[in-house]
């Protein structure tokens, strides 16, 4: 119809933080793997400072870089598997609907290829932020333990408001299928 307006919900952060876990568990297999060659030879200096700086508690320029690195990697990784842009062009086709300005099919499919890999790149920046500020924090600026930094860090806090929206959002749709109003309608 004319005049109306549609949106496509694309998601800023669409991995979640599935990148923070798995670059933080690989980030742990080189610290182990170093620090037990560290013990086999406990004489050399160069090995001490290749096993700190991959060190999580420590404040190292090469830990942090590989992290980042990894949410990166990993943030398209994971938007690469959930994100299809070709059944979603196909959806759109079959519903009637289009991108103003592309043609149904291949070229919108292209199209929302080409915004997933925009919207993913400032999401990997948002995570990569929340994931190693903790880290900077508790080692530069204070002096507190780094695992209490990272209990406390925004990692943690997306888990929780992560888990808190899905169950608000699965009560919801509970709540509606019952034929009751929805937990988030507002009451007039």
């Amino acid at each position: 119809m004319g005049g109306q307006r549609q949106w496509l919900p694309l998601r800023v952060n669409q991995a979640g933080v599935m990148p923070i876990i798995f670059a933080s568990s690989l980030l742990l297999l080189p610290y182990f793997i170093l620090s037990q060659l560290a013990q086999v030879w406990p004489e050399s200096s160069v090995m001490a400072v290749i096993v700190d700086a991959f060190n999580p508690g420590s404040s190292g320029f090469v830990y942090n870089l590989s992290y980042i690195i990894m949410i990166y990697f990993f943030c398209y990784f994971w938007t690469a598997i959930t994100f299809n842009p070709k059944d979603m062009s196909d959806n759109l086709k079959d519903m009637g609907s289009f991108i103003p300005g592309y043609r149904p099919g291949a070229r919108t499919a292209a199209h929302l290829e080409q915004v997933m890999t925009r919207v993913t790149y400032v999401g990997a920046a948002f995570l990569a932020i929340i994931a190693v500020i903790p880290t900077i924090i508790s080692t530069t600026l204070t002096n507190n333990d780094f695992r209490t930094a990272q209990f406390f860090g925004g990692t943690g806090l997306l888990i929780i408001v992560s888990v808190a929206l899905d169950l608000v959002q699965k009560i919801d749709s509970h709540l509606i299928m019952r034929n009751y109003p929805g937990l988030l309608d507002a009451d007039d």
